[in-house]
């Protein structure tokens, strides 16, 4: 059966295929700029799906591509193969229509190659594993990395779910007319309009709690405060044009009169942790599943990593090329006024997404 799936997903094979052609995974600085002298050397790459674990060993001085299936050796391909079925996926990938795809053309260099599929759990930050040569350590070890693609438009870091909704509590009570005036507001930037029109009359809302529990421990697992901060940001972010987060991080800090340098460092450490481990609506250690790195494939297919020696250039290339999104509302029943025994309820859910 063809694979018909989503853009991701797709960028995930290609990433595959290209880094066992090229053997190498060269590193990015804060702006997403190829260094062409540091670089990961990969010797083979790790697929594990249900039951079969497969290896694809780089074998240099016969210039092919070794395959294993749970240990056994089950043929060989030439690395010029590979060379020459990457490009057919991102191809694919620039043509794909809808949310899920198929590319015929990549079909039947898959079943030469064995791989049924190439994607992680969904509770999984680790796309692709490779085993790579550690220059820092001289050892060989085999290591995850979260993938990111910006081929055909912007991808999220943080998507919106029932998860993801930050509770306001309204510092006095109102009238039930005056919540339907407020929910009546239906203007294309109606969630800031309808904050403003609160806001208007005198009514503050404070951070009361986070929808999921698993959610708001995650974030107290990287900050205490996390929770009411990150709220907060969400609430500021609909009076910041563009919502990028540096300026989002600004607005708040002044607002609120909170130590600017200190909240972007509570925040690049959850932009981290949300990259390389952090989901929310499953129970994090602290630990970062992509214990490798973090991949971005660019628009124009180039694949460049984060490696994760280098975490502070990996911190600023988050916090400078992420902006907060409007997600829509109705899934989440968020930017809705509500009236309570003791006041009122305002609901908004966090989504983040990558800017170019």
């Amino acid at each position: 059966m063809a694979n018909k799936i989503n853009k991701g997903e797709w960028s995930e094979l290609y990433v595959f295929l290209s880094v066992l052609a090229t053997g190498k995974l060269f590193a990015a600085d804060e702006d997403l700029n190829k260094m062409e002298d540091v670089y990961y050397t990969v010797l083979k790459a790790i697929n594990q799906v249900e039951k079969t674990d497969s290896e694809y060993l780089r074998d240099t001085n016969r210039n092919v591509i070794v395959i294993y299936n749970n240990g056994t050796h089950k043929l060989s391909i030439p690395i010029s193969e590979f060379v020459k079925h990457a490009p057919l996926v991102l191809e694919g990938i620039r043509n794909g229509k809808g949310r899920s795809f198929e590319i015929p053309e990549i079909e039947s260099f898959l079943e030469t190659i064995l791989l049924d599929k190439i994607k992680a759990p969904s509770d999984s930050k680790k796309d692709l594993v490779f085993q790579v040569h550690d220059e820092y350590t001289g050892l060989t070890p085999n290591v995850g990395f979260s993938v990111k693609s910006y081929i055909g438009g912007e991808p999220t870091l943080v998507n919106s779910s029932g998860a993801t909704v930050f509770t306001y509590q309204t510092s006095k009570s109102f009238p039930t007319s005056f919540e339907a005036e407020v929910n009546a507001i239906n203007t294309p930037s109606k969630i800031k309009d309808r904050i403003q029109k609160i806001y208007e009359k005198q009514i503050h809302l404070n951070y009361s709690q986070v929808s999921s529990q698993i959610f708001h421990r995650n974030l107290q697992m990287i900050d205490f405060r996390l929770p009411e901060i990150l709220s907060y940001l969400v609430l500021s972010s609909y009076f910041v044009k563009g919502k990028r987060m540096p300026e989002v991080v600004k607005y708040y800090s002044e607002k609120y009169e909170e130590d600017r340098e200190l909240i972007e460092h509570k925040i690049k450490d959850f932009l981290v942790a949300t990259a390389l481990g952090m989901e929310p609506n499953t129970i994090w250690n602290g630990l970062e599943d992509a214990n490798g790195g973090y991949i971005v494939v660019k628009n124009d297919g180039e694949i460049l990593c984060y490696h994760i020696y280098d975490r502070n250039k990996l911190r600023s290339y988050l916090y400078n090329h992420t902006k907060f999104d409007t997600p829509s509302t109705g899934r989440t029943g968020s930017g809705m006024l509500e009236s309570i025994e003791d006041g009122g309820m305002f609901k908004l859910s966090v989504q983040i997404r990558f800017e170019k």
